[in-house]
């Protein structure tokens, strides 16, 4: 199945959380002017490019994205229809904030063509939602899942974060059966990350906060995986749990190296085997786009190396990696030149080899990053 993507980065955000790493900015005013150069960069884009095959997805991320109106999405999804060739069944994701939409906002999402809602919760424990400084609550985060599906939403994925330094196991499976008690479509959970350059790292650093040890983030993994899985998710990537039928196209067009194209500042885009990113700078991006100039950063061909690397690590964290794929195209053989590193895995458990591809095992998933090491 040939599949493309359209990304758009809204870097507005009410607030920058203290483990954020993405780009964004602490500022509502400015969106209009925002707005207008996405537009442009959208047209500029679509005159510089061949594109053949009908794009499946859309994905619009921040940031804040629901911080816009819903008469400037509606601008800026007329814009993507008018350049690029969209499948009518296109799924159209939108991330949101509890506390950012009402019924009425979000059914004029429905109406503009977003079908998909990606909210931002991270957590159900008050005191969780106070140390990843969220600055919505439990109940705007109850009231907004509600909400979602009284506008009709039938595709709604709830983002949380697990591991923090508070956490306690009673603590989270209180979260994970609150999960399931809304029955969402879509669960995406993550570790949480000290990334530099975030406020988190800075307090990791001068020791204000201790990160849980390894066996612990472990056994938070593995509960999540085995509550969900009970509740009838599919674990479809390390991090990724959906019900049937509601796994994220989107996501699968960057695990599976199908082209996509992103627009806003620090945008990443694939297309004809070249990987490019735009500036990572409001201002930056504003200037280049006013002389008419689409806002690369960079950009780069990736070698044999590096697309064997992704491969390995992308295809652990999914399917599995495809053992006679890797021989026809890089002419690499994993079975045996990994012998040693793959028989010890198997007598671990982690890892299986069967059907002709490698993929883990439960218990190996929570080495996933271990054993993609290891075997690059």
């Amino acid at each position: 199945m040939t599949m493309q993507g359209l990304y758009l980065h809204i870097p507005f955000c009410e607030h920058k959380c203290i483990y954020c790493d993405f780009y964004s900015v602490e500022q509502t005013h400015g969106i209009k002017k925002f707005v207008d150069s996405l537009i442009a960069e959208i047209t500029l884009t679509a005159g510089s490019v061949d594109i053949t095959n009908k794009f499946t997805t859309i994905f619009l991320g921040g940031g804040t994205p629901s911080l816009l109106t819903p008469v400037q999405l509606q601008k800026i999804i007329d814009t993507l229809h008018r350049h690029f060739p969209i499948a009518p069944d296109a799924e159209v994701t939108i991330e949101t904030n509890p506390g950012t939409v009402d019924v009425e906002k979000l059914r004029a999402y429905k109406n503009i063509g977003i079908n998909r809602l990606s909210l931002g919760v991270q957590s159900f424990s008050p005191k969780d939602l106070e140390f990843l400084t969220r600055i919505h609550s439990v109940e705007e985060a109850e009231k907004c899942y509600d909400d979602a599906r009284k506008s009709g939403f039938d595709n709604i994925n709830l983002d949380l974060i697990f591991s923090l330094p508070t956490h306690t196991k009673t603590g989270w499976v209180h979260n994970i059966e609150k999960v399931i008690n809304l029955a969402p479509d879509h669960v995406s959970a993550y570790s949480l990350t000290y990334e530099k350059g975030t406020p988190l790292y800075t307090m990791l650093k001068n020791k204000q906060v201790v990160p849980l040890q390894d066996d612990l983030d472990a056994e938070f993994f593995g509960l999540t995986m085995d509550m969900l899985e009970h509740a009838g998710f599919e674990q479809y990537e390390i991090s990724n749990y959906a019900q049937p039928g509601k796994k994220c196209l989107h996501n699968r067009i960057y695990w599976e190296y199908h082209e996509y194209f992103g627009f806003g500042p620090s945008a990443h885009s694939f297309y004809k085997g070249k990987r490019y990113w735009n500036v990572n700078d409001l201002v930056k991006y504003y200037k280049q786009i006013k002389a008419g100039l689409l806002p690369k950063a960079g950009e780069e061909v990736l070698s044999d190396q590096q697309k064997v690397e992704e491969e390995i690590f992308l295809g652990l964290r999914t399917s599995g990696i495809d053992l006679k794929k890797m021989k026809n195209i890089y002419n690499l053989d994993i079975l045996k030149n990994k012998a040693a590193e793959i028989s010890s895995f198997t007598e671990r458990g982690f890892i299986v080899v069967e059907n002709g591809c490698l993929r883990l095992t439960k218990q190996g998933k929570a080495f996933a990053d271990m054993i993609a090491t290891e075997l690059i």
